[in-house]
């Protein structure tokens, strides 16, 4: 989950290391650090905090360094204190080490090594690294074999990099397993290792990945990669894409408020080159990648990306009626079921890094099972290591809530429900027209429910500022939307909001209403649903529960009923799940603004979870 990025070249490396560590913060903000060679030796600086309480004390201390490494962490093992940030220093103060992952056998290690008489000076297990690598070196190995040595010794995943005063202007990398990513990017003035594209300088256009058991050494005018056996290996550089990068925040005040507005123009590109309307087509060219009869779609994720699956399911299995289910990741990893051949796993990612996704997948193609990943990171492990990769078209997404990553996956599911579905024959032209054109007004019909946003903080301010617990409830295509609209209030307003099924009113969560527990009730605008969902707000009013209806723009039983009612701007009952979303992330945003956290990177959390 931590961010790790290492230069070697001619330019400042300082500069550079601090500029990148900025745009992997998303990955860990726990604390910071850099270590840089400094004539004869290496220069250590890390602080707890923010990349930015790095940057106020580095005062130069770096000097003209070249060569360096840096880390953004989260963290696992040792509080986030000054002494347990990266990078860490060996025994010697000869090799300086940043580490992604978890050694599972630190404990023995550091007992070993303590024997032998090694001081410690963090509580991480990363550190005894740092103290294998220096003694590997003192016995004569290279920067490169020593780290090789080194991993050998290590259990669990983990992504290594390191470098020392004895070998002044390199940097060696190592990857075990999926501990995250690590490419290799070559600058204008130098070489670059970092855990993700975001970190790459604008000059870099394509990277080569490290893979599993392969280890890859810097320096200023060269780079190679090794295998376990030290055989060289040659890889073909893959181009970035343009949504690969950070872009500005602009004028917003935070880039939830930024990824929450720009949801729009998100959706228009997870349908560019997708949807052609004056045809009446849709056309994701990866999907003629997979087989052409299926029995069975099963989807896979974590957190918002499992949401999104489960709302995508529905659609899926409605459009292409072909059985289709929704697992979390962790959980699929976790038991062995029953998949096969004629079988489908949608892994849903939006990182693409996640770790229990990617077990997931290698569980479903251990057993001959098709793979196909949606996420928005194409370079990532899980893209290269599935059979069919879909990009969501949402661009890098910077706040560590999702917001347009969820929308857009939704969105694609939905697509690739209706493509599936139209291939087999199981949709008329009517049906698939009606879908189409209901896919092409979703950006004008998202735009307007943004314009709502004055109300919603408003709302926010003087109804959920001291709020400790709420409800949140939804039906059918809707309860997936309840349960992450719950979400995002816990990760970013620190609120227990709890996403429900309506349907599961009677069988416990009824004792949880009383005055003091808001409950925001999602309603479709048509069918039986509505009706079931208008009896749930009776039920909740009628034991003082206090109900927010988030409903279709002038449905007046609801307003009638309704303790407060959000209108969402369409007449298009598609449009309700991702309409009825937006609604609830600003009102998500802006409870955090009243109750003073920063929505952007909520307390022990990070974007990218490669750790189980």
């Amino acid at each position: 989950m931590c961010g790790i990025v290492g230069y070697a070249g001619y330019g400042d490396a300082k500069t550079f290391l601090l500029s990148a560590l900025h745009d992997l913060e998303y990955r860990g903000y726990d604390s910071a650090g850099i270590a840089a060679i400094k004539g004869n030796g290496i220069t250590t600086i890390k602080r707890a905090g923010r990349v930015s309480a790095l940057e106020e004390t580095i005062n130069g201390q770096f000097g003209q360094a070249t060569t360096g490494i840096g880390h953004t962490r989260w963290a696992t093992h040792g509080a986030p204190t000054d002494t347990n940030a990266h990078p860490h220093l060996s025994y010697d103060g000869k090799v300086a080490i940043a580490h992604n992952g978890i050694i599972e056998n630190h404990g023995r290690l550091r007992a070993k090594l303590e024997a032998d008489g090694i001081e410690f000076a963090s509580d991480t297990d990363s550190e005894v690294v740092a103290h294998l690598i220096a003694r590997h070196m003192q016995a004569g190995d290279s920067l490169l074999s020593a780290t090789k040595k080194a991993s050998r010794r290590l259990k669990g995943l983990s992504v290594i990099l390191a470098i020392s005063a004895d070998e002044p202007d390199a940097v060696v990398g190592i990857r075990i397993g999926y501990a995250g990513s690590l490419m290799l990017g070559k600058s204008g003035d130098g070489w670059i290792l970092a855990s993700n594209a975001a970190a790459m300088p604008r000059d870099v256009n394509e990277v080569v990945h490290v893979d599993h058991c392969e280890a890859v050494r810097i320096s200023p005018d060269d780079a190679m990669i090794v295998d376990v056996a030290g055989k060289l290996v040659e890889k073909e550089p893959v181009k970035l894409l343009p949504g690969s990068r950070i872009s500005e925040i602009n004028e917003h005040a935070h880039f939830m408020h930024k990824e929450i507005s720009e949801q729009a123009a998100a959706v228009q590109g997870a349908m560019r080159g997708r949807v052609d309307f004056s045809d009446m087509r849709i056309d994701i060219p990866e999907l003629d990648m997979l087989p052409a009869k299926l029995d069975r779609i099963v989807l896979a994720g974590m957190g918002t990306s499992h949401f999104a699956g489960m709302a995508g399911a529905r659609r899926i299995e409605r459009l292409a009626r072909i059985p289709t289910s929704i697992e979390y990741a962790g959980e699929l990893a976790d038991r062995d079921p029953v998949m096969g051949e004629r079988d489908l796993l949608v892994a849903v990612t939006q990182s693409g890094e996640t770790y229990d996704t990617l077990v997931a997948i290698e569980k479903a193609k251990s057993v001959g099972s098709t793979v196909a990943v949606v996420t928005a990171n194409v370079h990532s492990e899980a893209s290269r290591i599935a059979d069919v990769a879909v990009d969501i078209g949402s661009g890098v997404e910077v706040a560590v809530p999702a917001t347009k990553t969820f929308i857009n996956t939704m969105l694609v599911l939905y697509m690739i429900g209706l493509q599936l579905g139209r291939d087999a024959g199981r949709l008329s032209d009517a049906e698939f027209e009606r879908h189409i054109e209901s896919i092409v007004s979703l950006p004008g019909a998202i735009n307007r429910t943004l314009g709502q946003e004055a109300e919603i903080e408003a709302l926010a301010r003087e109804r959920f500022d001291g709020v400790t617990n709420m409800l949140i409830l939804g039906r059918g295509d809707l309860y997936p939307v309840a349960l992450e609209g719950a979400l995002k209030m816990k990760e970013t307003a620190y609120i227990h909001a709890e996403g429900c099924s309506a349907s599961e009113m009677k069988h416990g969560i009824n004792a949880l209403v009383e005055p003091s527990t808001p409950t925001i009730a999602l309603v479709p605008k048509n069918g039986e649903l509505r009706t079931k969902m208008l009896t749930s707000i009776y039920e909740v009013q009628s034991r003082s529960g206090e109900v927010i209806a988030v409903a279709h723009e002038g449905d007046i039983e609801v307003e009638a009923i309704a303790d407060g009612l959000i209108p969402i701007a369409s007449e298009d009952e598609e449009h309700s799940p991702f309409l009825m979303t937006i609604p609830l992330q600003q009102l998500a945003y802006h409870t955090a603004l009243a109750r003073g956290i920063d929505p952007d990177r909520p307390r022990n959390l990070a974007k990218t979870v490669t750790v189980a």
